[in-house]
């Protein structure tokens, strides 16, 4: 699933909702690695079409396909973990209304490098925010995703996979 816009994931491929949930993981990754490197080219090269066509693609993936990808988990895959786990897994759901919490401190960094990538993207040189903090916390953050939370999908029936693929399809393909 290369880097496409949030409605454009085939339908079909929403049979298998934890990989499409990965593999925005590995869209995320992608944008950290180019957030990382971006300083680093503005301070050498000055903004130019490959900053430009990084940050559009960035924005576009943050805007979209991050708060669809946010819903997913929020609305329609945490809820059904917590219904598998028993009273020795506290933790674990703990460790799920974290990640809740960690979506919301995400869109609140968001709204500080929206402003930068949008003035990179227009070409600009912007003062640049904390880059490879925003990505460290991101990594963290699907990291923990994906070694504690997402192996625990492996206990939910077919038909809760099936909804949760359909409710993502919906929130893609709606209208």
């Amino acid at each position: 699933m290369a880097d496409v816009p949030a409605g454009d994931v085939p339908p079909a491929a929403f049979r298998r909702p934890l990989a499409v949930l990965q593999a925005c993981h590995g869209l995320i990754r992608n944008h950290c690695d180019s957030l990382e490197r971006l300083p680093d080219y503005l301070i050498r090269h000055g903004p130019d079409e490959r900053t430009s066509t990084a940050a559009q693609r960035a924005l576009r993936y943050f805007r979209n396909a991050a708060p669809l990808h946010f819903a997913d988990e929020e609305i329609d895959l945490f809820p059904r973990l917590l219904t598998v786990l028993d009273s020795r897994e506290e933790k674990l759901a703990g460790t799920i209304l974290e990640l809740v919490a960690q979506h919301g401190q995400e869109l609140h960094d968001w709204a500080v490098l929206e402003p930068f990538l949008e003035t990179v993207a227009a070409g600009e040189r912007p003062s640049v925010p904390d880059l490879r903090g925003y990505a460290a916390g991101l990594r963290r953050h699907i990291g923990v995703e994906e070694m504690v939370i997402y192996p625990l999908a492996s206990r939910l029936d077919p038909e809760s996979l099936a909804h949760i693929g359909v409710a993502m399809a919906a929130r893609r393909h709606a209208g």
